[in-house]
């Protein structure tokens, strides 16, 4: 699957249901942290959210290890379902 092609299937499922309720706790996440999740979830590549975000790679994949250890999850992917689920 294209990224474009995630892209658009993750805008679909988000048109049905905020990301996260306005009455619901986010979480320990930064709104840094979550402006990454949410980037994560319309499946920009880590390329792009480095760009967006003025991240380095390193930056990247120290933010994905950071919100899986907050969300106790043990991948981007769980990380993404919660964060989505909220």
């Amino acid at each position: 699957m294209t990224p474009q092609i995630a892209r658009r299937i993750v805008q679909h499922f988000q048109q049905s249901r905020p990301a996260v309720a306005p009455d619901e706790d986010p979480g320990d996440l930064s709104p840094h942290q979550l402006a990454f999740l949410d980037q994560l979830a319309k499946g920009y590549l880590y390329q792009e959210i480095a760009g967006n975000l003025g991240i380095s790679m390193d930056g990247v994949r120290s933010h994905v290890r950071r919100i899986c250890e907050k969300l106790h999850v043990h991948s981007r992917t769980e990380a993404v379902v919660k964060y989505l689920g909220r």
